[in-house]
C-alpha cells in the first residue's frame, strides 16, 4: 500500500515548480548541492533550513543557457 504524502506549503509550490521545468527531486538536489533526501525532508516539513538554497538553485537553473 502506498502512503500518501503531506507536503507543507512550500513543499506543494515545490513540487509544482519541479513538475514545470520537468526535473527531479535527486536533479534539483544536485543542483543545490546537497542530498537529495533533504529535498524530500524540506517538502514534507522534516527540514526547513535548506528552502533558500532551493529557490536559487531554481533561478540558476532558469537562467541557464538554453
Amino acid at each position: 500500500m502506498k502512503r500518501e504524502t503531506s507536503y507543507t506549503e512550500f513543499g506543494q509550490w515545490l513540487r509544482i515548480e519541479l513538475i514545470k521545468r520537468n526535473l527531479t527531486a535527486k536533479e534539483l538536489a544536485k543542483l543545490a548541492g546537497i542530498d537529495h533526501r533533504v529535498v524530500s525532508d524540506v517538502m514534507v516539513g522534516r527540514n526547513k533550513s535548506h528552502q533558500q538554497e532551493l529557490k536559487e538553485a531554481l533561478q540558476r537553473y532558469d537562467e541557464r543557457p538554453a
